[in-house]
């Protein structure tokens, strides 16, 4: 059985998971300009399109984490790993702009199922010491995949041609559903009808979380659109994605090994690490060479590195009900990931890169203010139950 006596091999089977499921969303954002040239659509609709991806997730999330809670974690991501496979194989083919939005629909189901699956999976098969770390390599799949995706502009696009990335990424998904293990992790089951009740501080959570997203997921989106924008050519766009995605796969291995090794509170760390963060997006407003590199570190490594660190606090409060806690904040992410890159794309279109960023300024120091008060009331209902008992 897969237990805490192997951490590694659940860790390793989370991390393709989650890279498999969010793949087809930002091959999309780093391929902006070759799809958007063959078949003629603009950062609006592409806004839109990745919208209905993270849209499709969020509705799909929360009765996902409550399935991983009835069946267990395993055959809900060998489920997800499908879909990716098939959204993926969709988006390989697609002769135009209607089919690309129904690949990325169907890959959204997958992406959908992996957050709550793999939250379950690592709290049943990680032992408690370790678990940050583990929930660290598994958020570290997100910038694996935008890494992958900014490297595919000048490996693969470049010389064979963007659909080859899609390629690839159908038999990503296909590795995934072979190294998810058969045997269940040892993590509670919640009975058919049971029904999950949120405490106030996880509301307000979700909810920050959700404006957070907004902010964060059009550097995924857009980054490499709004850099040649700016002047930078398609190499170096690609590569200064490249370069965040390095720095943000750091930052949240590194953040899970320092919750693992001091009881810092959760999401107050959280909180801290967007308030810095969303000082890189003015940086990427300035349409300055030298100030944008600084920006996307600054994005990437402190604005997006927040999600494993919010995840272990979820999964810590709600250690019954882990798939449907975590689904409920996934939900609030996917939302927010739907509603910022669709607004950040029009912007884009009719104000430029310069406005758009700084909408996703905002987004991100509310997020912050959000989920510190989301922090402090956790702890206030602490402190009533201590005085209880």
């Amino acid at each position: 059985m897969i237990a805490a006596a192997d951490p590694r091999r659940v860790t390793a089977a989370a991390l393709v998971s989650m890279v498999a499921a969010i793949a087809p969303m930002h091959l999309v954002g780093a391929l902006a300009p070759e799809i958007q040239d063959e078949l003629g659509f603009g950062d609006a609709a592409q806004g839109i399109a990745i919208g209905v991806f993270f849209g499709a997730s969020a509705l799909v999330s929360s009765w996902g984490g409550a399935l991983t809670d009835r069946i267990g974690p395993s055959p809900a991501l060998r489920a997800a790993a499908v879909a990716s496979a098939a959204g993926s194989a969709v988006l390989l083919v697609t002769p135009g702009y209607g089919i690309l939005v129904v690949g990325l629909l169907i890959a959204s189901l997958g992406n959908a199922i992996s957050q709550p699956g793999n939250n379950t999976f690592i709290s049943g098969g990680v032992p408690v010491r370790r678990r940050g770390v583990a929930l660290g390599i598994k958020q570290a799949a997100i910038p694996t995949s935008t890494a992958l995706a900014g490297l595919a502009l000048p490996a693969v696009a470049a010389t064979l041609g963007w659909r080859w990335a899609y390629g690839f990424a159908v038999i990503l998904a296909l590795v995934a559903l072979a190294v998810i293990p058969a045997v269940e992790p040892p993590v509670p089951r919640v009975a058919k009808g049971t029904r999950f009740r949120p405490s106030r501080p996880l509301v307000l959570v979700a909810v920050g979380a959700g404006f957070a997203a907004a902010g964060v997921a059009s550097i995924g989106a857009f980054l490499v659109r709004s850099a040649t924008d700016a002047g930078f050519s398609d190499t170096a766009a690609g590569l200064l994605q490249v370069v965040g995605s390095i720095t943000l796969i750091s930052t949240r291995v590194g953040w899970g090994w320092l919750m693992d090794r001091h009881p810092l509170d959760r999401w107050r760390f959280a909180a801290a690490l967007l308030a810095v963060g969303a000082m890189g997006f003015p940086l990427l407003a300035s349409g300055n060479h030298g100030a944008m590199i600084v920006g996307a570190v600054l994005a990437f490594g402190a604005g997006w590195s927040w999600p494993g660190v919010v995840h272990l606090g979820t999964v810590e409060t709600n250690p019954d009900a882990t798939g449907a806690a975590s689904g409920m904040v996934q939900a609030g992410i996917f939302a927010g990931a739907t509603v910022g890159p669709a607004l950040f794309g029009v912007l884009a279109d009719q104000h430029g890169f310069r406005w758009a960023w700084m909408l996703s300024f905002s987004f991100a120091a509310t997020a912050s203010a959000l989920i510190a008060f989301g922090a402090a009331r956790q702890r206030t209902l602490l402190r009533s139950a201590s005085r209880a008992r």
